[in-house]
């Protein structure tokens, strides 16, 4: 069962430890002057072409970045899928690795920069590694933001997210 998303502010903020199963999910990537924008419009256009949002469907996104400096930066989106849903176009099959996470829950899109600088923070406090910086086909990647009320259109001041670090093991 699920867990409910529950609003929680910056001060509140608690990192949890949790296991994450792999998970299947179409994909959609953008590099542009607004990829959190466009690739949430791709994966949502071809979403609901493709009937692919049921209950429990999970939304994950990254940022991505094709050189070793923070700008430009890209942005993909992982929408979790069950086996009878096809990709087409733009979007493709990936996997959600599971595994070991470090996990930070906040409310407002607007601390997103504030949260990632706690889990990372808590990373050095408690000397816990994690699995490092990853190149993939979109460029370096590291950990996940989910976005967990985002089908409750909500403002951007109330929306929820869990931001998931995997940890070596």
């Amino acid at each position: 069962m699920k867990k409910q998303a529950r609003s929680v502010a910056l001060e509140e903020m608690t990192v949890r430890l949790e296991k994450l199963e792999t998970m299947r999910a179409a994909h959609a990537h953008a590099l542009s002057e607004t990829p959190e924008e466009d690739a949430n419009r791709k994966i949502m256009d071809w979403a609901k072409r493709n009937k692919a949002i049921r209950k429990g469907t999970r939304l994950f996104g990254r940022n991505t970045y094709p050189t070793d400096n923070p700008e430009p930066h890209g942005y993909e989106f992982f929408l979790t899928v069950s086996k009878d849903i096809k990709p087409e176009g733009d979007i493709d099959l990936k996997e959600i690795h599971g595994g070991s996470y470090a996990t930070l829950r906040f409310t407002n899109l607007e601390k997103i920069g504030e949260a990632w600088q706690k889990l990372w923070k808590w990373f050095e406090e408690n000397k816990r590694e994690h699995v490092g910086f990853k190149k993939e086909e979109h460029g370096w990647v590291d950990g996940y933001e989910e976005h967990l009320n985002w089908q409750e259109n909500k403002p951007p001041n109330e929306w929820v997210f869990d931001l998931w670090v995997q940890l070596k093991e």
